[in-house]
């Protein structure tokens, strides 16, 4: 197998490789042969095909497919341009375009191969299938990974803005409660023992210049509040309402019970006119009342007094005179 003539490199320096990213497959040996492919989805076909690591290479097997830049008339229908160049391996470069196709990417690839003396077969076709599959593998892993950060970066974005508007919502909302809980204990204190008002809030801090971690703290800090200035107004309504329900029944006096003793009493003992012979059983009366209330009551004794001073006796001796006259 003849060695092709190398291509002639672009008029371009070494730092220009680094404008655009490749990946690499992983190197295939076979009986003194290797093969290892590269792929770029920006870098042009021929200046992958020319780079500074494959310029030794037997053949630098290429294809590529990119968008083109042809109209159709159907419409604004998206159309790829697609090429292949063997570079001196007969039937490489379709083979590596069948990769490129059945892995519905674009971009341009290469299978760099080194040619060890022996001849493979075609076997050969394989191992440049395989190592083109690599590279493309080792790329869309790569975009995976990317994927994966700007999707946690922009879910990161999201999660902040949220946290931005619901913490200005959460501190309008303690304020609210702060002020409620303020007016519960003015109501439970008396009016001279009333503290001052309160100090203005302090102005919220600017949430929009700190990181998400941050935000996440003052996110449980602020629930944390919210649970307990709840906590402290149920107290507080509780209080003012025992206050506004006031004491209970007072017991009963002393003088209620002269009151009731009272209401056994005869009339004579109360100082109504009686006849003769209701004044005699109203007197009668009122000594077991006197008897009665001396063993249960200390009040019982002025209560007796006062019954055997009531102007009765003078009716009843006046009556005791008339009789006898008669």
């Amino acid at each position: 197998m003849t060695k092709r003539p190398r291509s002639p490199s672009l008029n371009k320096d070494a730092s220009g490789d680094l404008d655009h990213d490749f990946w690499v497959s992983e190197v295939i040996d076979d009986r003194a042969s290797q093969f290892q492919a590269f792929f770029s989805p920006t870098m042009p076909a021929k200046e992958l095909q020319n780079l500074d690591q494959i310029r030794d290479a037997s053949h630098r097997i290429l294809a590529w497919r990119s968008p083109s830049s042809q109209r159709t008339l159907v419409g604004n229908v998206r159309t790829l341009e697609t090429g292949t160049d063997d570079d001196g391996e007969r039937y490489g470069g379709r083979h590596v375009l069948k990769v490129i196709e059945e892995m519905r990417v674009e971009g341009s690839l290469v299978v760099a191969r080194y040619y060890g003396g022996v001849m493979l077969g075609p076997v050969r076709f394989a191992h440049i299938e395989n190592s083109a599959r690599d590279a493309i593998r080792a790329w869309r892993q790569n975009e995976d990974s990317e994927g994966q950060k700007r999707r946690r970066v922009e879910d990161e974005d999201m999660e902040k803005a949220s946290l931005i508007i619901e913490l200005a919502d959460r501190d309008q909302n303690i304020l609210v409660l702060r002020r409620l809980l303020e007016e519960k204990t003015k109501q439970m204190q008396p009016q001279a023992e009333q503290k001052a008002p309160a100090r203005p809030p302090i102005p919220a801090p600017d949430y929009s210049s700190m990181p998400l971690e941050r935000l996440r703290q003052f996110d449980k800090a602020r629930d944390s509040t919210v649970a307990f200035l709840l906590k402290k107004i149920d107290e507080a309504e509780r209080q003012v309402s025992l206050k506004d329900a006031g004491p209970g029944p007072e017991p009963p006096q002393p003088n209620q019970a002269k009151s009731n003793t009272s209401k056994h009493l005869s009339p004579a003992a109360m100082g109504i006119p009686v006849s003769k012979d209701e004044a005699v059983t109203a007197k009668a009366d009122n000594c077991k009342a006197d008897s009665s209330a001396e063993s249960n009551s200390t009040t019982a004794p002025k209560q007796g007094k006062l019954a055997r001073l009531m102007p009765f006796e003078e009716e009843e001796s006046s009556n005791d005179d008339d009789d006898y006259d008669g």
